[in-house]
């Protein structure tokens, strides 16, 4: 066990280490962030200043919007799509056979790679992001100690979700060769159905009621909801635990793909 765990802290390192060689990506990504929240920022303005009717009030929503932006799952991010196009092109030229020949389980090695690109764009774009939206646009910070803790909980929880769907992508790979096409499908989905852009609040409600049995809320809903105080105490219980449920849902689906997908496995390059 303790081997296992060396292991993982050393991949952990070298993926850190990696992505850290690409200042320049995080930086652009950083810059990217800014402007999509800027622009995000003017246009939500408008449509508020001649709505007719207000569904929400302006800070809350502008919170939501922003810092929904700051921690988009379906962001084309190093985090996002290092992992993924990395995992075609290995199957592409067959450096995929080195991967299974280790002693970490193959989707173990993903997750390590995964999660350290999370964490340091994390550091490197989304808190920077973030504070700058408060000092500068003037977004709220989170109402109370208990909504910051919780979004930072549902925020990891949502990790989870965003990577398993991504583990699944990472699984067609090995059918398709090349998930370019299905990676931009399910960024324009989750921008949508995971209440990035708009709150789910501005949906019809019969769309309300499908969306809230989606895995995709686990995505931004929940972690945004808990963020401006929409959901508090039993309610931010119950929504941590759904997020939980869909985490272990969606990896076990992901699991399964795998197992199907290593027996049909070809090699073409190597």
């Amino acid at each position: 066990m303790r081997d296992a765990w060396r292991r993982i802290g050393g991949m952990s390192r070298i993926a850190v280490r990696q992505r850290m060689q690409f200042r320049f990506d995080f930086m652009m990504t950083l810059i990217s962030t800014l402007l999509f929240c800027v622009l995000y920022f003017m246009l939500w303005k408008a449509i508020y200043a001649f709505s007719v009717e207000q569904v929400l009030p302006w800070e809350q929503l502008i919170t939501y919007v922003m810092v929904g932006q700051t921690i988009n799952f379906a962001r084309w991010s190093p985090a996002e799509r290092a992992p993924t196009y990395e995992m075609a092109m290995r199957v592409r030229t067959g450096d995929i056979a080195l991967d299974l020949i280790r002693p970490v389980d193959f989707q173990v090695q993903r997750f390590v790679e995964a999660a350290s690109f999370f964490v340091v764009e994390m550091l490197w774009v989304n808190v920077p992001a973030l504070l700058l939206l408060i000092f500068v646009l003037g977004i709220q910070p989170p109402p109370s100690v208990a909504a910051g803790l919780g979004f930072v909980v549902s925020l990891a929880i949502g990790f989870l979700v965003a990577f398993s769907m991504n583990s699944i992508i990472m699984m067609i790979s090995f059918v398709t060769t090349n998930t370019f096409g299905v990676q931009i499908a399910k960024r324009a989905i989750v921008d949508i159905f995971a209440g990035t852009l708009i709150p789910f609040d501005y949906f019809p409600h019969a769309m309300q009621m499908i969306l809230q049995v989606l895995p995709f809320q686990a995505l931004a809903y929940i972690p945004l909801s808990i963020y401006t105080g929409r959901l508090s105490g039993s309610a931010m219980g119950m929504a941590l635990v759904e997020q939980l449920v869909w985490a272990l849902v969606m990896i076990g689906i992901s699991r399964l793909l795998w197992m199907k997908a290593a027996r049909r496995l070809a090699i073409n390059g190597g």
